[in-house]
């Protein structure tokens, strides 16, 4: 499916409009969510500013998930099926880290948090960093594991009368 990813200079509104927004027209995401679940996914978009720190952009995978890591001839890691765009390196994280992973990845997770050092609390907001890879699974027809469970969740403190999300 389409992936837009013209530039825009607040990260906030790229990953909501580029990564999240777009989905909700897709036919079966249109039919796995009501009007207020969708309306409470809009009103997540807007509360964002309030949910991940403003923070530099840098060219990333965009789709890197332990599927797309691959070893070449020699054992090197390999990347493939790339979905490059200019967002928060913490969304590429955040798909290795909510994925099931080798022990050693933890070493991975370590090393790029003292070198790169990703904005504080990631990780607290990994599911809401991969929230349009869940919206792709749905959209491809392939939620055999509960995606839509995992973003009525993410919303459910943005559907209305719902507590105060902050």
């Amino acid at each position: 499916m389409r992936q837009d990813n013209s530039w825009e200079t607040d990260g906030h509104a790229f990953y909501a409009r580029r990564r999240i927004l777009r989905w909700l027209p897709e036919p079966l995401v249109e039919a796995e969510f009501d009007r207020d679940e969708r309306r409470a996914v809009e009103r997540l978009c807007g509360a964002l500013p309030e949910l991940i720190p403003p923070h530099p952009a840098s060219l990333t995978h965009g789709d890197l998930w332990i599927g797309n890591i691959l070893a070449d001839g020699s054992g090197r890691p390999a990347l493939i099926d790339p979905a490059v765009s200019c967002a928060w390196p913490e969304i590429d994280l955040a798909m290795l880290r909510v994925q099931r992973r080798p022990p050693e990845a933890d070493r991975f997770f370590a090393v790029y948090e003292e070198l790169a050092r990703p904005f504080t609390g990631w990780q607290d907001q990994a599911q809401l960093l991969r929230i349009w890879d869940l919206f792709s699974v749905i959209a491809h027809g392939s939620d055999t594991w509960g995606a839509a469970e995992i973003v009525r969740k993410l919303i459910a403190p943005f559907r209305r009368g719902a507590a105060s999300h902050g």
